[in-house]
């Protein structure tokens, strides 16, 4: 088990350590400048005010709201979260992420899996205590920001194109873990966070196959695309 854990981590760090020799992870050195950027700014007046303005959302702040924040409240300072922690968790899941699938899906998996963690935390504070998957109604003024959603939607995503069963479980039963012991809004969204990277794994190589395909037309030198491929 405990061999092909680092068999494993081996092969998910082994190409990023040499780029980030290289200098070669500019989504991972900005991301972090992002956090610390952010972070930073709260220890004035002002700039705690731009940083509530530009990035703070909760399952109470209107919606239109939170869609206008989304980038920057992934990178805000998290609740219960020290910097350090946000700075090591986007630096290494970010620079692992676009070695291996690129910037553009790095952070479009990022904002997608952000975006819809903080939905779902709206849907569970709407459906209340009543509900089994729902939230004290006092979780709507709960502040939901921060890069923890998107680095386990990653982390879940990595696993599965990467092939890396043991670490996955390991997330999975951590996060798990984590919403047994605090069934908080953070803990719900975590567990929402997997199954989206999940989701992502699956549904991003079947998109991929979807555009590429192609047909030959008959007599013709010329490929046209499938009608079940996007136009």
């Amino acid at each position: 088990m405990i061999t092909g854990f680092v068999a494993e981590a081996r092969r998910l760090t082994a190409e990023p350590l040499e780029r980030l020799r290289r200098g070669r992870l500019p989504l991972a050195f900005g991301s972090a400048a992002a956090v610390f950027l952010l972070w930073s700014l709260h220890f004035s007046a002002l700039g705690a005010s731009i940083v509530r303005l530009i990035s703070d959302v909760s399952p109470s702040t209107p919606f239109y709201l939170a869609v206008l924040r989304l980038p920057a409240s992934m990178y805000a300072p998290a609740p219960n979260l020290p910097v350090w922690g946000s700075l090591l968790q986007v630096f290494v899941v970010f620079g692992v992420a676009e070695t291996y699938v690129g910037r553009r899906r790095t952070l479009t998996v990022a904002l997608t899996a952000t975006f819809l963690c903080t939905l779902s935390g709206r849907i569970m504070c709407y459906l209340g205590p009543g509900s089994i998957v729902g939230l004290p109604w006092i979780s709507r003024y709960v502040s939901d920001t921060g890069p923890s959603a998107a680095v386990v939607a990653l982390v879940a995503y990595l696993c599965c194109v990467r092939r890396a069963p043991r670490t996955l479980t390991i997330l999975l039963t951590s996060m798990v873990t984590e919403v047994t012991l605090l069934p908080n809004l953070a803990g719900r969204e975590h567990v929402v966070a997997i199954a989206l990277g999940l989701i992502a794994a699956l549904a991003v190589p079947a998109a991929d196959r979807l555009r590429v395909t192609g047909v030959r037309s008959p007599g013709s030198g010329i490929v046209t695309r499938d009608h079940a491929g996007l136009r």
